[in-house]
Parts: structure tokens; C-alpha cells; sequence
């Protein structure tokens, strides 16, 4: 998970000691949890859009973990906070390419999202009786733009490598779609090897940024995109 707004982008270092801005970033990370039953219930009657509504289905994991993959809700804030606060040091380096830690208003603001230019899918399992996030795929519109929009992705480390990142990036491509966007993009460090080639399966181009080898563009035209482009 990371922030949308240019006010909170990341600046750093590449190996050769030069800088880059990156406004944008995209990680697969994840949360230890046990494997336990799932409820389908229903999406909030509030949700300010139609299409988020319809966005809620349950996925089952290869050892047959169900997991609830919904639209975000302004009442997830308590979820996503644990969600933030249980990644690994590594997890959220790769999401925000820093060290430091999202502030609570931050988390607010990615539970509060305006439908109009945002979308966010989260991926999450019943753990004790309490719902547990396990992952968040979103996208988000700049200002001055209206069919383009950057897209991250986090999972929680304990979901590493179960297919999760496709199920919620295959979610956020419908719902993107769906929303009237034409192009998505991402950042992403070279050295995530694992987001750049689920990029690429479902059809992301990958291309380096000028003079910073070590951050790595990622793009994907929704408007010729084949249906069947990520099977």
C-alpha cells in the first residue's frame, strides 16, 4: 500500500549514488496468519460508487484459503493500520522505497478514497473472528488527468508467492476498466523481480527511467488490452 499524493513521494538513492523522484510505487509484500473461513457478506450500502459494489468475491487460495476480495470501505481504517503496521522492514521499504513509517492520516486517507478518480481492491481473511487485510491493489488519477492512473499493489509477507498479487491486480484491472480508465501505470524497484514479472503476464510493458536503472516504469494500455491477456 502507498500513498497517491506527489507531497508524500520518496526520494532516493541508486547505486551510483544519484537520485531519483518517484511519486509512485508499486510492491508485492505481506502478514502471517492461520487459515480459517471467510464470510461473503454483503458490500456496504454507503459505498459513494455503483461499481465498487460490485466488486466482492471470494478467491481461494491453492491450499484452499478462502479470501474475501472487496472493495475498500471508510470503516477498514483498523484493518489497514494493522495491515501497514505487520509488514516486514524489507515489505515496506519496497512500498514506499524509504524507511520511514505512514502517518495515521495517510492510512485515513487510503481508506477514504474518492471514486470518482481512485479505486482500491483489498484482499482479506477471518482470523480469530475478526477480519484480517492481507493485501491492497489500488490506482489513482493525477490531477489534470482523467483515463490515466499509477497503480500499486502490497501483500502481506506471509502471502508471498500464493497468487495472491494476481487476483487483486486482476480485480483493480476489471474495476479500473470498468471506471472509464484507459492507462495504468506503475514505479517499482528493479530489484523486484516478482511485481515486474506479474506485471508482465498481464500484459505491462517494463522499461527503465532514464539515468536510474534501478527504478523500473511499468505500463499497461486497458483500452486494447486482451480479456484474455493474463490467463
Amino acid at each position: 500500500m502507498m500513498t497517491f499524493r506527489p507531497d508524500v513521494a520518496a526520494s532516493m538513492a541508486g547505486p551510483n549514488g544519484s537520485r531519483a523522484r518517484v511519486t509512485r510505487k508499486v510492491k508485492l509484500a505481506e502478514v502471517k496468519m492461520d487459515t480459517i473461513a471467510i464470510e461473503g457478506s454483503r458490500a456496504s450500502a454507503t459505498a459513494p460508487d455503483a461499481l465498487a459494489e460490485t466488486v466482492r468475491h471470494v478467491w481461494h487460495a491453492k491450499d484452499g484459503t478462502p479470501v474475501l476480495v472487496r472493495a475498500i470501505e471508510p470503516d477498514d481504517f483498523a484493518i489497514e493500520r494493522d495491515f501497514v503496521c505487520g509488514l516486514s522492514k524489507e515489505s515496506g521499504y519496497m512500498r514506499l522505497m524509504s524507511g520511514r513509517e505512514p502517518t495515521a492520516d495517510e492510512m485515513v486517507r487510503w481508506t477514504h478514497i474518492d471514486w470518482r478518480r481512485e479505486g482500491a481492491v483489498i484482499a482479506a481473511v477471518r482470523l480469530d473472528g475478526r477480519e484480517r487485510q492481507i493485501g491492497v491493489a489500488r490506482y489513482a488519477m493525477n490531477d489534470g488527468e482523467f483515463d490515466t492512473a499509477e497503480f500499486a499493489i502490497v501483500i502481506s509477507d506471509a502471502w508471498h508467492g500464493r497468487g495472491l498479487g494476481g487476483e487483486l491486480l486482476s480485480s483493480l484491472i476489471d474495476l479500473a476498466a470498468r471506471s472509464g480508465v484507459k492507462r495504468l501505470f506503475g514505479t517499482t524497484l528493479s530489484e523486484n523481480h516478482a511485481m515486474i514479472g506479474l506485471a508482465r503476464r498481464f500484459g505491462f510493458t517494463a522499461y527503465h527511467e532514464r539515468g536510474a536503472a534501478f527504478i523500473t516504469e511499468l505500463t499497461l494500455d486497458l483500452h486494447s488490452r486482451s480479456p484474455a491477456a493474463a490467463s
